[in-house]
């Protein structure tokens, strides 16, 4: 059981570094203003700090959008 965490634990550690390196690569993210770039590092530290809905929970088939 502790094995299955630890691998999951470090699939969505992998995922997040992976997310963090397109937002950082995303083409006109050097045009953002300064605002907009605090923005992104407060919504970085969100997600590794665990505060996020999942897409497929907010969207997905059994939600009520």
């Amino acid at each position: 059981m502790v094995d299955v965490l630890l691998k999951k634990i470090d699939n969505i550690e992998r995922m997040i570094a992976e997310l963090n390196t397109k937002i950082d690569n995303f083409l006109g993210y050097e045009e953002l203003t300064e605002e907009e770039k605090k923005e992104l590092k407060k919504i970085k530290k969100e997600i590794e700090r665990g505060e996020y809905v999942r897409f497929d929970e907010l969207f997905g088939e059994n939600s009520d959008v």
